[in-house]
């Protein structure tokens, strides 16, 4: 009887110990000895200037680089193309304390203090498509604007002259002005038409909320029937200069900037002619894959400006093109190739800024 007494105090104890042997066998360790909670993911907060359909292909980009990396990424955007409601998003990343920051700080003037409390709150930050050349930001992603201008001045030269119109005004509209990178665009147009018989407008002011930039065009149309081409330097341009062209049954030629559905679908229709890519789904990428290989790596942060590339796009290439700007699963196939063969060490690309001309 007392064996049987002692067995049956027993039998709890082994059936704990049991229990608690299974149950550390449904959670292995993680290597290196961790908890799974020990190694939280790294959270990397975007801002963008604002929002549209060039700037989901940013958000895309970005949320792909998180896929990628294994690690957390928020992008939040302005409607309204506000520099205070993109601040104040930007503020609050700040004091949600993610790991790390990429911004499109536009105009960059009013964005230098932000990058400073960032900064001082030890969260580093990658800037891209538009400089902050006042901020302690040490990144840069994006295009050489200036020369972007020179390369589609000469384009829009071209298919002039094949056109067969050597002379005559070309009207500029530019969405924002004042923005650095809009104006390096504008200055390098005006130089790539240096030497022809063309002759370029001030920039005009359209806007950069659609309709109100439709309206502006057609405005700006109306006020100069004699234009040969008109040339926009912001996204949404193209696809509302086509519309108008359409509509008004114009004669003149479209140039301008990006490769959204609606500007690929211009010059498919011929009713736009040239536009550049400035690769939009690496200005998401590359900030985040910067920004995880210095928190998770210990790599330094790229010192000056990684160079994304100009693209020109125009009916004899835009069947090329338009699959991969169409389709999201195209789109991220065809960019996972180019970054592996194009931007394996951020480091070693990376150069001065380019330069700001007068």
């Amino acid at each position: 009887m007392k064996r049987l007494a002692k067995a049956l105090v027993l039998l709890p104890l082994l059936l704990a110990v049991s229990c608690q042997k299974k149950d550390n066998a449904a959670t292995p360790p993680t290597p290196g000895g961790a908890s799974p909670s020990a190694t939280p993911k790294l959270k990397i907060g975007y801002v963008l200037h604002g929002l549209n359909d060039f700037t989901q292909v940013i958000k895309r980009g970005a949320e792909d680089a998180g896929r990628d990396l294994g690690v957390e990424v928020e992008v939040v955007g302005p409607s309204s193309f506000e520099a205070t409601e993109a601040i104040g998003m930007f503020e609050g990343m700040i004091q949600k304390k993610v790991d790390g920051l990429a911004v499109i700080p536009m105009p960059g003037e009013v964005w230098v203090k932000p990058i400073k409390e960032a900064a001082d709150a030890k969260i580093p930050v990658v800037t891209a498509n538009i400089t902050s050349e006042g901020s302690v930001a040490e990144t840069w992603v994006g295009q050489d604007e200036y020369q972007s201008g020179v390369i589609l001045a000469q384009e829009l030269r071209r298919l002039l002259e094949a056109d067969g119109k050597k002379s005559g005004k070309i009207l500029a509209g530019v969405c924002k002005p004042g923005i650095a990178v809009l104006d390096e665009r504008y200055k390098g147009f005006k130089k790539g038409m240096e030497g022809a018989a063309y002759q370029v407008t001030d920039p005009k002011d359209v806007g950069t909320e659609n309709t109100a930039n439709y309206a502006a065009w057609e405005n700006q149309a109306t006020a100069n029937p004699d234009m040969v081409a008109a040339a926009g330097f912001c996204s949404m341009d193209v696809p509302n200069l086509s519309k108008l062209k359409a509509r008004s049954s114009g004669k003149w030629l479209v140039a301008g900037y990006d490769l959204n559905q609606e500007t690929l679908d211009a010059l498919k229709a011929g009713t736009a002619q040239v536009s550049l890519g400035q690769h939009p789904y690496l200005q998401g990428y590359l900030p985040v894959l910067a920004l995880v290989r210095h928190l998770r790596d210990k790599q330094p942060l790229p010192k000056g400006w990684v160079n994304v590339g100009t693209e020109i796009v125009d009916k004899a290439n835009v069947d090329k093109v338009y699959p991969r700007e169409t389709k999201h699963d195209e789109e991220t196939k065809w960019y996972a190739d180019h970054v592996k063969k194009n931007f394996a060490d951020l480091g070693t690309l990376a150069k001065p800024l380019p330069k700001m001309h007068p």
